[in-house]
């Protein structure tokens, strides 16, 4: 297969146009599918990693980072049980009352999934893995619309090696009255690259809450690219959840790709506290009138972390809502960035879209990178960003010292407080409060160096 010539190419980006080519022969999927695989590498190829110099990725030089591409971890053997599964994700997680979906490095788990539960409830699914093979035309309208964003290079090299997932679709009219919990795991100890893509497609007036978690079984040197694609019929809704908390070497790149229809309410939530370099992509597209989002968040990290929270809400039709609160809190060395862009077209009358990030810095060497975007084609519109980072309030800090608390039990109330807004955001209380939990845990290790 040819391929566009570049002059030059790091030898990262080779490896990953070699790892395409070891690879096709054996990635699932049928005549239709490895076209789109070789359209989709093309893509990349002509792109390359992203770098400082691509707009979209000034703050996050992913070619300056990857050095060199492990194997793919398609057929890793991966023993996991209940009690791995509890390690990876915590207690307060795994228990949370839900239909389960497990992928292990990539793979498709139906030994410790909820199938039978979800298709009793009229909901159609499936590993991605098999159903590529033949198919169904909801699952290749959600591939080919997901081709269409030919500038994203997460994307199209997902579209290329994509090896496991699930693909998911609701019924008309159907509420579903558990979240699904897609559970992502790595496999123990050895370098490899994992590529999955879901899809979630809602028909009119269906309901669902999808709840995505990302936790290690003591994988090293892991590079993760997750895709997820949701495609929202009239008057649908479904609330999107992520927690990532994986291993520390971890890279991990992942999209959200959503298409709201019309009066259709699409909230999208994620909680990021692993991983050395994380790169977060929510793309939410309005395509009918009177939809509504809602994407919050909140990311802790530490030492040397690199988080990367990436929002694009395109505005395509009128009376359309968007709302963005993001928090970050960075201790050490660590360095966190927000991109929120909102884009309103000339024939979207009547939008209303409003962004929010908000940093608290807990050490002079922390980072914080803000990048709000307003494009506006409309006149009658509401719209407006805003972006805040600061240190520890030192008057009540000393308010909580004055009164006993212990000076570490007192910074981690107040970034507790802090971060607490994002999480009454969530419908779900069981969710909220087992992320609630999550964070809890991360504040409760000690902080010797968070003082400025």
């Amino acid at each position: 297969m040819e391929l566009p010539v570049q002059q030059f190419r790091t030898k990262a980006e080779q490896d990953l146009l070699d790892l395409y080519e070891r690879s096709a022969d054996a990635l699932p999927g049928s005549a239709a599918i490895a076209a789109l695989r070789q359209s989709a590498i093309r893509t990349y190829a002509g792109l390359g990693l992203p770098h400082r110099r691509v707009e979209a990725w000034k703050y996050t030089d992913l070619r300056g980072r990857i050095d060199e591409i492990p194997p793919l971890l398609a057929e890793a053997d991966v023993q996991v049980g209940e009690s791995e599964l509890e390690a990876a994700l915590g207690k307060a997680v795994l228990t949370l009352p839900a239909y389960r979906i497990v992928l292990a490095a990539g793979e498709f788990r139906g030994d410790l999934s909820d199938v039978g539960a979800l298709r009793d409830e009229g909901v159609e699914l499936g590993s991605l893995a098999q159903m590529l093979e033949q198919p169904p035309a909801w699952l290749t309208a959600s591939l080919e619309s997901g081709a269409a964003r030919d500038d994203n290079v997460v994307i199209a090299l997902n579209s290329a090696l994509m090896t496991g997932g699930v693909g998911v679709r609701l019924p008309e009219g159907l509420t579903l009255q558990k979240p699904i919990h897609l559970i992502h795991l790595d496999a123990p100890g050895r370098p490899g690259s994992i590529y999955t893509r879901n899809v979630l497609v809602a028909e009119e007036g269906a309901s669902a809450t999808l709840f995505e978690s990302f936790g290690t079984l003591g994988g090293q040197g892991i590079q993760r690219n997750a895709v997820t694609t949701v495609s929202l019929g009239a008057k649908s809704a479904v609330h999107h959840i992520k927690l990532q908390r994986e291993a520390v070497e971890t890279i991990h790149l992942n999209v959200w790709a959503a298409d709201v229809g019309a009066e259709a309410r699409y909230n999208g939530f994620q909680v990021s506290m692993g991983a050395a370099l994380a790169r977060n992509e929510v793309h939410v597209r309005f395509d009918g009138a009177g939809g509504a989002t809602d994407i919050s968040g909140a990311t802790l990290a530490r030492g040397s972390q690199h988080c990367d929270t990436t929002l694009v809400v395109e505005h395509n039709v009128p009376a359309c809502e968007s709302r963005e609160l993001f928090k970050l809190v960075l201790n050490e060395e660590a360095r966190g960035v927000f991109q929120g862009k909102i884009v309103v077209a000339k024939d979207a009358q009547k939008t209303d879209g409003k962004q929010m990030s908000q940093a608290l810095l807990l050490s002079e060497r922390a980072e914080f990178d803000s990048k709000p975007e307003l494009e506006i084609y409309a006149d009658d519109v509401v719209c407006g960003h805003g972006a805040t980072s600061g240190q520890i309030d030192e008057e009540l800090l000393f308010y909580l010292r004055a009164r006993g608390l212990p000076e570490a039990e007192a910074r981690a109330l107040l970034i507790q407080a802090f971060v607490g807004e994002v999480f009454e955001a969530l419908d779900d209380e069981s969710i909220g409060d087992a992320l609630a939990a999550v964070s809890a845990e991360w504040l409760g290790t000690p902080m010797e160096q968070a003082g400025p």
